[in-house]
């Protein structure tokens, strides 16, 4: 059974997202699935595509996107980490302020705010190089 070709059901698209790019190689290679497919352009077999990885219809292996999802996935369980050493840290600054702390927790608290401001900066190094390499 040939799958059906959205352009054949009269049924026409006018609402646009884009524009998409791909390296000489990848259109090339692009324009050639469409013609295999019977399609007379890209754009048609590119939004099917689309819509049949949406509808479920299509399932593919994509690797970035999974990267992708288990990046976020550790950002935000390092957030709601970072969110409890904020509680921690608020209770100790409670503390401190009371006047009834010993002077060397003072410097212990200033070893810990070094660390936290190397994990901050350790955790915006990815979404900066992304960035990069994005441009």
């Amino acid at each position: 059974m040939q799958p059906t070709i959205r352009r054949f059901t009269g049924t026409k698209r006018t609402v646009r997202v884009g524009p998409l790019r791909f390296t000489g190689d990848e259109h090339a290679a692009l324009q050639e699935a469409a013609a295999e497919h019977g399609y007379k352009g890209e754009s048609g077999f590119t939004a099917d595509i689309a819509l049949a990885f949406i509808t479920g219809r299509f399932t593919a292996n994509l690797p970035l996107s999974e990267d992708r999802r288990r990046t976020h996935m550790f950002r935000a369980q390092v957030l709601r980490e970072l969110n409890r050493i904020g509680v921690n840290v608020n209770q100790i600054a409670r503390a401190l302020n009371s006047d009834l702390t010993p002077p060397d927790v003072r410097d212990r608290l200033d070893e810990l705010h070094h660390l936290l401001d190397l994990l901050a900066q350790a955790l915006c190094e990815p979404v900066e190089a992304e960035k990069e390499q994005a441009a």
